[in-house]
């Protein structure tokens, strides 16, 4: 076994992984909505060839729609993007182990867990061994979680499931990476390590405070890529953000395992 690193410079690393997760489930998120909207689509185009009356009236009514018009049903479900779904989902499982090896370096009193986090454990395994079919990883998930399908993802109307519906809910991995964040952030300075407050800040000392030019794009390469034409003018709404909040945090409530 080579010599460990220091407890901070594990913390610090953990850092970079909360946002590597949390950038990962979003990405996860996306592709996996991408993905049944497209399935959705070819169902839709398949119904409305029928010779009906019904049908050519909503073909007439999609037919009003510019071309490209996200209201057509113009997705397909590609060969590429159920590709992509298993790529974030392994990613996404990816981050969440690493940042459990800084998680595991807290101090006790700050050390936070996820409930069903074995569970991860066993699904990142998987995702990394895939030429075996019934190596450690696979074990292990049988044993433990025999409900979960290592190949399954499931939704219902409000949640996103690794592994189906017996699986982990991608709110419970979200809600676990804010507080494992907050942990960390409380952990560094008292290791005498300081922690950037804003992430999107500039790295670069007193560019921020250049007056010049007065709009900047502070950013991380998350998707969905939006273009310069399309950057919003305006804020969300008030009272948008609060309204989040309170559904993200009914949502955790209902999670019995966390």
């Amino acid at each position: 076994m080579g010599t460990r690193k220091p407890d901070e410079d594990v913390w610090w690393v953990g850092m970079r992984w909360v946002e590597a997760a949390q950038m990962q489930a979003d990405r996860f998120e996306e592709t996996f909505y991408a993905w049944h909207r497209a399935l959705l689509d070819a169902k839709t185009r398949a119904n409305l060839q029928a010779d009906t009356e019904h049908a050519e009236l909503w073909r007439d009514s999609y037919g009003a729609r510019p071309p490209y018009d996200p209201e057509r049903p113009i997705h397909v479900p590609s060969h590429a993007l159920r590709m992509q779904v298993s790529s974030e989902a392994a990613f996404l499982l990816v981050a969440a182990r690493n940042v459990m090896r800084a998680q595991d370096r807290l101090p006790a009193d700050v050390r936070t867990s996820m409930g069903d986090q074995e569970a991860v454990k066993a699904l990142r395994d998987i995702f990394e061994h895939y030429d075996e079919v019934d190596g450690r990883s696979f074990r292990t998930l049988a044993a433990g979680f025999p409900n979960v399908n290592a190949e399954a993802f499931a939704y219902t109307n409000n949640e996103i499931w690794l592994g189906g519906l017996e699986g982990v809910p991608l709110s419970r991995v979200r809600a676990w990476l804010y507080r494992i964040r907050v942990a960390l952030v409380a952990a560094l300075p008292a290791a005498r390590v300081e922690v950037p407050h804003d992430l999107l800040a500039s790295t670069v000392e007193g560019d921020d405070e250049l007056a010049w030019p007065p709009e900047r794009v502070h950013y991380g390469c998350w998707i969905p890529h939006v273009d310069e034409p399309e950057w919003p003018r305006r804020g969300a709404p008030p009272g948008v953000a609060e309204l989040m909040a309170e559904r993200f945090r009914l949502l955790r409530a209902r999670d019995i395992v966390d």
